[in-house]
């Protein structure tokens, strides 16, 4: 399979987007993925507002590197043509707005995906005015690059991690579809998820636990480098797809400071016996993953809503929308549809209960 990468240049808001990312180091954890040493390591790519006339007369800047770009053509099997890069729409290193902060949204992307792996959803948070930092988790995205130039890939152990053998595999790949089968109340659905999570997937609840981690060291990162542009005063949001919705999930009922969030399909693994969500989430996921979200609809005492969207697969809720032309892949609705509707479910949450 072989196809141009088309991820859309369309932003409704009333801002331009401006672009930059770096590296952000945690000294006080060692990394054990990859070679299993060093501190860990976040790659952070920035979203955020700035005015239209700054952009006058400058080139839309690249999504990817060149080597990264080869990582991710090689992940999904898609072609570009030789010697063209795909531009996003932003610009980069452009002057921030003066005399205005804006929220800061944090974005986690799905496992075995990269930060920039939903473009179009942070350009389109940017552009009405939010600041969105979308983080890449060391060797479990397809692909990180540091401001010291070090470049990896995802570390080829992982599958190992989390299932053991081809078995293993087999029997939880029997097992999870038959529980997407299942019907029930949403409790009901729930417990049969959390018995199917406790059995299986020891790993994955480990790893939301680690990148909620990560998402607080970037945190604490921004709060100094981008101190004079990120309004804080009604808290951060947390969205994320798949793995990274379940993170910002987590981080919703965890830490006190994320103050809304949104789930893109993404299982509600974790364990949360005797937790009661007291923050607004919405959960958004396709008709056939309905099964593994509906912890995110129980046991809450503030606003819970779910989106669920026909015709979509899972891994079709990001930029592979316009990567891969196979509905059985992405699902058949229309990609600016699914965009639009994508983005609504966002400011219905962030317009609220961060802008207010």
């Amino acid at each position: 399979m072989s196809n141009e990468m088309k991820v859309p240049n369309y932003i409704t808001g009333p801002y331009a987007v401006g672009t930059e990312n770096f590296t952000v180091t945690d000294t006080e954890r060692t990394e054990i993925l990859g070679p299993g040493e060093g501190p860990r390591k976040m790659f952070v790519r920035m979203y955020y507002p700035v005015e239209k006339s700054a952009t006058e007369g400058l080139e839309k800047a690249n999504i990817f590197t060149q080597r990264k770009l080869q990582a991710l053509q090689k992940a999904f099997h898609f072609k570009m043509p030789k010697g063209e890069l795909p531009k996003a729409d932003y610009y980069e290193n452009v002057n921030h707005v003066e005399g205005k902060k804006f929220p800061l949204v944090i974005y986690n992307h799905g496992y075995g995906a990269y930060a920039e792996a939903n473009t179009f959803l942070c350009c389109e948070m940017a552009s009405n005015g939010y600041i969105v930092a979308s983080i890449g988790h060391a060797y479990e995205a397809i692909a990180n690059e540091y401001d010291d130039g070090s470049f990896e890939l995802m570390d080829k152990n992982i599958n190992k991690r989390m299932y053991g053998g081809l078995f293993e595999y087999l029997r939880l790949v029997f097992v999870q579809m038959k529980l997407l089968k299942e019907k029930g109340s949403p409790e009901e659905l729930f417990e049969k998820f959390d018995v199917f999570q406790k059995k299986y997937c020891a790993y994955i609840i480990e790893r939301i636990s680690v990148w909620a981690q990560d998402t607080k060291c970037v945190v604490r990162d921004l709060k100094s480098r981008y101190a004079q542009w990120i309004d804080f005063s009604k808290g951060i949001g947390a969205t994320g797809h798949s793995l990274g919705g379940a993170v910002a999930y987590y981080l919703c009922q965890h830490e006190e400071e994320f103050a809304c969030g949104v789930n893109i399909d993404g299982g509600v693994f974790g364990d949360y016996e005797g937790m009661v969500m007291k923050k607004p989430f919405m959960q958004i996921c396709c008709k056939e993953n309905y099964n593994v979200i509906t912890r995110s609809l129980i046991r809450t005492e503030a606003f819970a809503r779910c989106e669920i969207f026909e015709d979509m697969k899972h891994i079709g809720f990001s930029d592979a929308k316009f990567m891969i032309p196979l509905a059985a892949v992405v699902g058949k609705m229309d990609g600016m549809e699914m965009y639009k509707r994508l983005s609504a479910c966002h400011f219905e949450v962030f317009d609220k209960y961060l802008k207010e």
